[in-house]
């Protein structure tokens, strides 16, 4: 498994056919690509905004297949394979092993409410057929495990997390393991607090709103990270922040998916329990776009 990963990683949205029966395969590789074109760094296929809740796991496979058809060696692909059911996690897992994706991301079954132990059992399972550590999927708000700083070093020091998806409900730990050198290195993973968390040093992020406004991301990136330049990136954020509070208040994979269709790349619309933004807020997304100046994508 890739241990030095950066930049922009994009956890991509699943475009599905008109009655949502199916994935639309030749829309994923469109979007794929046009990921890569924007600059992004890598691609999260199967992850929350890809709505993995509703993929089957033959889906889920599918999409690692075509994410490494498409983007292999030419930006990293990375798996989440994370499942309420083990038995699916390993066979996920598996099959992203097999075809030689870059990394991996997973989130702990999230019904039960595992103890540190249970979590540290998982990863065994997974690592083991992984062959590396992996990045650590931490959202407490949808498993219930609020690991604390220490459990988090020891994940690293038994070779089991390289990386965190840092979506905590306490970002005291975020500033604290930010600047330790034994815990897992820090990946962006909560929206509002991208700006703050890039600036303190993370080396990147995985986010959902990259998938339809890709320029903005990186330009946030970039300004921060590469340049240093925190009055360039105050105004990027200045642009891509209110498109993400829109999506985080209004529904984020509804938007997202709307978002791509206002920009010309239909995805169709999401999977029930989730339903598709309605006009009236596509309109105030659209909005939202043209003070941004994002455009529509050049086919």
């Amino acid at each position: 498994m890739k241990q030095e990963l950066k930049g922009i990683l994009s956890a991509i949205l699943t475009p599905f056919s008109s009655d949502r029966n199916s994935i639309d395969e030749s829309a994923y590789k469109r979007l794929i690509e046009f990921q890569i074109d924007a600059g992004i760094h890598g691609v999260v296929l199967s992850g929350s905004t890809g709505e993995h809740p509703s993929l089957t796991v033959a889906e889920r496979r599918r999409l690692f297949e075509i994410g490494s058809e498409v983007g292999k060696g030419r930006t990293d692909v990375i798996a989440h394979v994370g499942s309420s059911n083990v038995r699916d996690t390993l066979d996920l897992t598996r099959h992203a092993k097999e075809l030689g994706v870059d990394q991996m991301l997973v989130v702990t079954p999230y019904f039960d409410r595992l103890k540190f132990t249970d979590v540290q059992r998982f990863l065994e399972k997974v690592v083991t057929i992984a062959g590396g550590p992996i990045i650590y999927y931490d959202t407490p708000g949808i498993t219930g495990i609020d690991i604390t700083e220490a459990q988090m070093v020891a994940l690293r020091r038994e070779g089991l997390v390289s990386h965190i998806k840092d979506s905590p409900q306490n970002f005291t730990r975020t500033m604290r393991m930010l600047s330790n050198p034994d815990a897992p290195t820090v990946l962006a993973g909560s929206d509002p607090a991208l700006l703050a968390v890039l600036a303190h040093g993370a080396p990147g992020t995985i986010i959902g709103a990259s998938t339809f406004i890709p320029e903005l991301c990186v330009q946030l990136y970039d300004a921060v990270s590469i340049d240093g330049d925190m009055v360039a990136s105050l105004q990027v954020w200045d642009k891509l922040w209110p498109i993400i509070d829109f999506m985080l208040l209004n529904g984020y994979v509804a938007l997202a998916k709307a978002g791509a269709a206002l920009r010309g790349l239909p995805l169709g619309d999401p999977r029930e329990p989730i339903a598709a933004s309605p006009e009236a807020l596509r309109v105030e997304l659209k909005k939202l776009l043209d003070r941004a100046d994002v455009t529509a994508i050049p086919r």
